[in-house]
């Protein structure tokens, strides 16, 4: 089975660096929803170290300040999705909420509101 986020290359990266990619989702459910994950194949988020943790989060808030270039945004919803089987590939999802434009957030994921 091939991984999204292990095959994913600098093009097709919105954010790419030694820890961390940011992609557009195989499903949108919104404007500007990025996925980001580890570059290293983890199942679960807090399998992975500090530093790795540390440049998701980086990730994560560099894409608000792209995002918020562009759209109006009341602030940001992140939903993190770890493999139930400890196979798959730990990612986080970064979704803003934009006024007027409700979405559908993926249901397997635990989300969380950020400002």
């Amino acid at each position: 089975m091939d991984c999204p986020y292990c095959s994913a290359t600098p093009e097709d990266a919105w954010i790419f660096n030694e820890h961390a990619i940011a992609i557009p989702p195989d499903e949108h459910a919104g404007s500007c929803h990025a996925v980001v994950a580890p570059r290293r194949h983890v199942p679960v988020f807090y399998d992975l170290d500090v530093e790795e943790q540390r440049a998701i989060w980086d990730v994560l808030r560099e894409l608000q300040q792209r995002i918020r270039q562009s759209l109006v945004v009341q602030g940001f919803d992140a939903g993190f999705v770890d493999s139930a089987d400890g196979t798959g590939h730990t990612h986080v999802h970064l979704i803003p909420r934009v006024p007027g434009h409700p979405v559908e957030r993926p249901l397997a994921a635990e989300w969380v509101a950020l400002e």
